[in-house]
């Protein structure tokens, strides 16, 4: 019976193929690692905006409050509007700049990206090296 991994020839075939599967293996492991590592990072980092957001709202919701009413007031006691004209103009005021920051809001989330950009370019990476390994046996 002879051991075919200690011939002269080197290792066999199938010893090859078993090692070259554990190292795509381990390879294929970090990139999960390193993904989910990423997507970890980036919802911390979303997690505290938000947190951040939602308090600045509540402060700003009351403040808001505030000043539309003494805005209100100061147009009525100027008597230059009645009481229903100044909170038409002031709502209106109001719901233009809620609308930009929407919109604001909404442009600055489409810029963010979850996904594991890292990751994704190792990939890319490794496959074009397997290939060339490939290539380099035929």
């Amino acid at each position: 019976m002879t051991d075919q991994s200690a011939s002269p020839r080197g290792p066999s075939t199938a010893r090859l193929f078993a090692s070259a599967l554990d190292q795509m293996r381990g390879l294929l492991r970090r990139e999960i690692d390193l993904a989910r590592a990423e997507g970890d990072r980036s919802l911390r980092h979303v997690g505290a905006a938000v947190g951040l957001l939602a308090g600045a709202l509540v402060l700003g919701v009351g403040a808001i409050d505030v000043l539309a009413a003494a805005i209100v007031a100061f147009l009525v006691e100027s008597g230059t509007t009645p009481a229903w004209v100044a909170s038409l103009i002031v709502g209106g005021a109001l719901a233009l700049v809620a609308l930009a920051l929407a919109a604001a809001a909404r442009s600055a989330l489409r810029r963010v990206s979850l996904a594991p950009e890292r990751v994704a370019g190792n990939l890319r990476e490794d496959v074009r090296t397997v290939r060339e390994a490939g290539h380099d046996y035929d």
